[in-house]
């Protein structure tokens, strides 16, 4: 079977389909990447085909920050830029290089996560299954529905009637969120939705710097506000250090690849800060997470079972901290409410013995442990994509 992942070029985006990527290609599928040129190394890491088709993650950003409607938007407004960025800017910049390459390449599956709303215009296009990968809880319905505004006019420019919710649960729908983690959208996802385990990024076995062999003395704290530009500046994570790097713990903090670490400032030998970590050999000697409420670091924090601190900034994160905290795996402070000493405090409470954050990130880790692994579901994905012609 021939797949196309048509995803957007955000690392959080094309990281819930590392693993099912992986389990598809062991299974003797050919999966191509088509995405932005960032995402290039990430890609090429995990031993699949990359081709670069589209922007770059921070060309979309600065597009959809110039966009129009965007810039008409009341203050306070989360629909217009995730609308204009993936409904209208990365598809619109990709779409005709796609149809190229699916040309050249018949597709018989194409796969997207729910902001690429380039992958099932194609599928649509092509005449082939699609497949959409969630990577948290559903999509605001609200975004949505602005995505499908934004990307009709490509629908119709390629003689297609725009589908509902602009084709994105037109196929199948994964669901790597824990039952206890979800909620009802009123848009509901695909008619098929399946679950699949999320896994922690990275090879268990890589190497960590040498600075990790004094861990384990005291609490380890690891801190990531995640890799979108607008979300993880030096800045930000003041409050967080000013809280935390004078109390008795260790803290492991990821700046992304775009910052210096050098940018935090002088910081106690206990704070270690580094661009960029596999969690899966880090987060196991760890004990609580403060970030974002990323959807990539949280489901990692929590198929580890690790309490939270989550100081949500927006896009989806706001869904995603409220979900953690109404299952009580986390403590959320929105973002006038981050101060240092009420980060201090949060982190002291979820990292007390025997506390309802740890509990509960114990049985949420316990209920991912029991979903379908991604073995499971390439092997499952097999009946769902029929091998056909494809025409462009």
């Amino acid at each position: 079977m021939r797949v196309l992942c048509s995803t957007t070029p955000m690392d959080g985006v094309f990281g819930p389909f590392i693993p099912l990527g992986r389990a598809l290609a062991d299974r003797g599928h050919e999966v191509l990447v088509a995405t932005g040129a960032n995402l290039r190394h990430r890609v090429l890491e995990t031993g699949l085909e990359f081709v670069d088709i589209g922007l770059p993650a921070m060309d979309g950003a600065i597009a959809a920050m110039s966009d129009a409607e965007v810039r008409a938007a009341p203050e306070g407004d989360r629909v217009a830029f995730p609308s204009a960025m993936f409904g209208w800017v990365h598809p619109n910049a990709k779409l005709r290089a796609l149809r190229g390459l699916a040309a050249e390449r018949r597709p018989e599956l194409i796969v997207h996560p729910v902001v690429d709303a380039a992958g099932p215009l194609l599928a649509a296009l092509l005449g082939v299954p699609s497949l959409c990968y969630g990577f948290g809880q559903p999509l605001d319905d609200e975004v949505v529905a602005g995505i499908s505004a934004r990307v009709r006019p490509l629908w119709q420019a390629v003689g297609l009637d725009p589908e509902p919710s602009a084709g994105i649960y037109r196929g199948s729908y994964l669901d790597p969120s824990p039952p206890r983690l979800r909620r009802a959208p009123s848009v509901q996802p695909a008619d098929r939705t399946f679950e699949i385990r999320p896994e922690i990024p990275g090879d268990p076995s890589a190497p960590l710097p040498e600075w990790s062999s004094g861990l384990g003395k005291r609490p380890a704290v690891y801190i990531s506000l995640g890799t979108a530009p607008m979300f993880n500046q030096p800045q930000m994570f003041a409050p967080l250090l000013e809280g935390l790097a004078t109390e008795q713990l260790d803290l492991i903090v990821t700046v992304s690849e775009l910052h210096d670490p050098a940018a935090l400032g002088e910081l106690p030998e206990s704070v270690h800060v580094e661009r960029w970590l596999p969690l899966a050999p880090l987060l196991p000697r760890c004990d609580a997470v403060v970030c974002h409420a990323g959807t990539g670091t949280t489901l990692a924090a929590l198929t580890a079972g690790l309490p939270m601190v989550l100081v949500p900034r927006g896009a989806d994160q706001f869904d995603n901290a409220r979900a953690c905290e109404r299952a009580g795996a986390a403590r959320v402070l929105m973002p006038d409410q981050v101060t240092a000493e009420a980060v201090r405090d949060a982190v002291s409470a979820v990292l007390a013995p025997g506390s309802p954050e740890r509990v509960a990130a114990k049985e949420l880790a316990g209920e991912i442990a029991a979903m379908p692994s991604p073995s499971q579901v390439a092997e499952l994905l097999e009946t769902v994509a029929i091998p056909r012609d494809a025409a462009v």
